[in-house]
């Protein structure tokens, strides 16, 4: 679905479904095993709890956020990006800039957890990770924030469309889209705990290695061949294995990495694009800028005036 049209469709939603609610109006669409709501939020408010019986990803799609972990984490959630919350976890969400004009709105697709496991068992069946990282496994004890991938992004806007139908084969296909949306939540949870444990496994795990490198080499030009050599591996190898770990290639994964920084670098209203697509590795601004808004849905420079407004 193209993104002009999944807009669309929730701002349908907000106009079939009038706010029942001063502060935040919630419409919520089934289906077997899962369950797609959208929220919009009208006005300024804190501390507003959250849970849900199963596994739940959230994503953001106007507005801003910050989620009150049950670990005392306060995590700034905006457009672009996405947040999944454990069973039976609360978190607490402040909406600091909601208004009649300018909505917070979110989306949440509830998945039935055994459903999870199922997907994680088939994923081990059909794509075993390396000896070193164990099987695949949902996390389900830690809130994972994460910005969105391309993958994400057209699975959620494919879901959305499926929920609001009404076809004979809906659930069918609404079960696929949620299959493939669980695959892609393991493998980018698997990415995020690598990276954030790549000092201390670097020495046991050829991969952890090469993410380690990544981070600490970020501002140079790295090619795949300086992580294979990390890795200890041979270039086809360290791609194979790459790819089959995380669903993305080298090439990708280090695409995404330096956007990610860009945008922490950005948020520094001081630093210029140039100064930060220097930092992040890219020999030419014209490139960055043109990849940063395949990532970001904006230039740089437009990203940055936004998150200083906000």
């Amino acid at each position: 679905m193209e993104l002009r049209s999944f807009t669309d469709h929730l701002a349908r939603i907000a106009q079939e479904a009038p706010a029942q609610d001063l502060v935040e109006n919630k419409v919520t669409f089934g289906a077997e095993g899962a369950a797609f709501s959208v929220y919009d939020t009208v006005r300024p408010a804190e501390r507003v709890p959250l849970a849900a019986d199963n596994p739940l990803y959230c994503g953001m799609v106007t507005g801003k956020k910050v989620v009150h972990t049950a670990r005392g984490a306060a995590i700034p959630f905006l457009p672009l990006e996405s947040l999944v919350v454990p069973t039976g976890h609360t978190i607490e969400i402040d909406f600091p800039d909601a208004s009649d004009a300018a909505p917070t709105k979110c989306l949440t697709i509830e998945i039935d957890r055994a459903r999870v496991r199922r997907v994680a068992e088939r994923l081990n069946e059909a794509a075993p990770r390396a000896e070193a990282s164990g099987e695949w496994t949902y996390d389900d004890d830690a809130v994972c924030h994460f910005m969105n991938t391309p993958g994400i992004e057209h699975t959620v806007h494919q879901l959305v469309g499926l929920f609001m139908e009404d076809a004979p084969d809906k659930d069918l296909l609404i079960d696929l889209g949620v299959q493939e949306l669980v695959v892609r939540m393991l493998r980018v949870e698997a990415r995020k705990l690598l990276l954030e444990e790549s000092v201390l496994r670097a020495s046991r795990h050829g991969l952890a290695a090469a993410a380690e490198m990544a981070k600490r080499r970020l501002h140079e030009p790295l090619r795949v061949s300086d992580l294979a050599e990390a890795a200890c591996m041979s270039e086809p190898s360290f791609y194979r294995a790459f790819r089959n770990e995380f669903g993305i290639t080298p090439v990708a994964y280090l695409t995404r990495l330096r956007v990610d920084r860009a945008q922490r670098l950005l948020a520094n209203p001081a630093r210029s694009v140039t100064d930060v697509a220097a930092a992040v590795g890219f020999n030419s601004v014209s490139h960055f800028i043109r990849v940063y808004r395949e990532h970001v849905g904006e230039t740089p420079k437009q990203d940055q005036l936004a998150r200083a407004a906000a």
